[in-house]
């Protein structure tokens, strides 16, 4: 069982998958890992896919009249944003009481919008490197169940993408829907694990992202994400999960932001299942369904996100 364990957990998430909010390159947390295994390395390849095609205003569906860009005021109106990430976890567990973490993602993000002169669609795509993260963590407890998070994320993401299609064509995206931030970002936060009883465990983690500067007149808000969950050992196969992960959003900051429209909680119930491969692999699937979600303006939410992965430990 214990062999399992280590096995199937994952690399420390670090908030990577899903585009929770319209005016955001990295959105609602996910967890797959309860804390980390034994001491030694880890790589983890993990696909995330969102559609946001939902227009939202607040905590509920936007009215009729908002979702038409011929009605009302002239306001931009977004159609859909579809991302796809796929992110490399390399993990490091030492014998002592620390560990890094390095992920290191990759956006595949169609975007379009309705121009507010003419009524046409116009459209973006791109797949590009988004922003590395770089995250360690020091054990306060001797069973390594208490961890202390602190770590940065990296400017390495363009912010330079523009409108392929459409009357809006060169126009730059929006700064909150470009592959990267361009600022550096402190990262701090805790994670815990423990047991209830041989075979159901517990798992938490908290993240606080806080951007140390402005790029060009934008800087993305400040983020708290939180996941909680169980999981439950059935047999050296299978061993299934059960999450809430959750987001606080600050507004974004900045001339070049859209500050009306950004900001806002989510929270997900997140249902997932680990399989044991191999002795040292182990692949996993999860599906989040949204159960709350205010946004600060005007924005696209998905019905749902889908992660699926595999980690190997050597």
């Amino acid at each position: 069982m214990k062999k399992y364990l280590l096995a199937s957990a994952a690399a420390v998430a670090l908030s990577m998958p899903y585009a929770a909010l319209a005016c955001s390159s990295c959105g609602c947390n996910l967890d797959t890992d309860e804390g980390g295994g034994g001491p030694g390395w880890s790589v983890d390849e993990r696909f995330d896919y969102v559609n946001q095609n939902r227009l939202w205003q607040g905590s509920g569906k936007a009215a009729a009249s908002l979702a038409d860009p011929t009605v009302g005021d002239q306001h931009e109106v977004q159609r859909n944003t579809t991302t796809l990430w796929y992110t490399t976890t390399l993990d490091y567990h030492s014998e002592d009481a620390w560990g890094v973490n390095l992920a290191v993602p990759f956006q595949d993000r169609t975007h379009s919008t309705y121009n507010t002169q003419d009524w046409t669609p116009s459209k973006s795509e791109w797949n590009k490197l988004s922003d590395i993260r770089i995250l360690g963590r020091y054990a306060l407890t001797d069973d390594k169940n208490f961890n202390i998070l602190a770590g940065l994320k990296l400017p390495t993401g363009s912010t330079m993408q523009n409108f392929h299609s459409g009357t809006s064509v060169g126009v730059q995206v929006d700064r909150g829907l470009q592959p990267g931030s361009g600022t550096w970002d402190s990262l701090l936060g805790l994670n815990q694990k423990g047991n209830i009883t041989d075979d159901l465990g517990w798992f938490a983690q908290e993240l606080w992202q806080k951007p140390l500067q402005q790029n060009n007149g934008f800087a993305e808000g400040q983020k708290v994400s939180v996941s909680v969950g169980l999981r439950y050992t059935v047999n050296e196969t299978f061993m299934p999960q059960f999450q809430f992960n959750g987001q606080n959003r600050w507004r974004d900051r900045g001339y070049n932001a859209d500050i009306a429209n950004s900001g806002g909680e989510v929270i997900y119930a997140t249902p997932g299942l680990f399989v044991n491969v191999l002795e040292d692999t182990s692949v996993y699937g999860f599906i989040q369904i949204p159960v709350y979600q205010r946004v600060g303006g005007l924005e696209l939410v998905p019905d749902y996100s889908a992660s699926i992965g595999f980690k190997h430990t050597f």
